[in-house]
């Protein structure tokens, strides 16, 4: 079986180190009447270290640190999503569940730990970029064309130069 963890990104953690100075800062200036502030940084150390996406053969469970946890069957699934900084399964009845710690740049170890029932678009946009010509017109308009259809592109347009 071959499971991946997706995990928030463990740099939060200096986030919440540098929260928590900030929140020491304020404190000390009325420790009984603001000492209650520690709660977010603890809640927010809690998230970090709990919060994660598991993807194997069987589907997909989200663990969340606030509320209970999903499990998504592969024949549930129909999709993944990105909103904002956040990702998505949509599921056959057209919900969608949070998934915790995906990102965009996630899509390559979702396509491999999910044994490509999520397409890796990333790695395909990449590779389709390969071997092409970045064209940026005056008015900022940016092309990409294939070296033979640029060359095409500059026996029309002689004051081209390729990026």
């Amino acid at each position: 079986m071959n499971a991946h963890t997706f995990r928030p990104d463990r740099a939060h953690l200096l986030a919440i180190i540098i929260m928590t100075g900030l929140a020491l800062m304020i404190i000390a200036w009325a420790p009984l009447k603001l000492g209650w502030i520690l709660i977010f940084p603890a809640l927010a150390v809690w998230w970090v270290t709990r919060a994660g996406t598991r993807v194997d053969d069987s589907g997909i469970e989200a663990v969340y640190a606030f509320r209970s946890n999903k499990k998504i069957a592969w024949e549930d699934f129909r999709g993944i999503g990105f909103k904002g900084a956040g990702a998505y399964a949509e599921l056959a009845n057209h919900t969608r569940v949070t998934l915790p710690g995906v990102t965009f740049n996630s899509l390559p170890q979702l396509a491999e730990a999910s044994h490509g029932r999520i397409p890796d678009a990333l790695t395909a946009g990449q590779e389709a970029a390969d071997n092409k010509v970045v064209v940026i017109r005056r008015d900022g308009e940016q092309i990409l064309l294939t070296k033979e259809e640029f060359a095409e592109y500059q026996r029309q347009h002689p004051e081209a130069t390729p990026e």
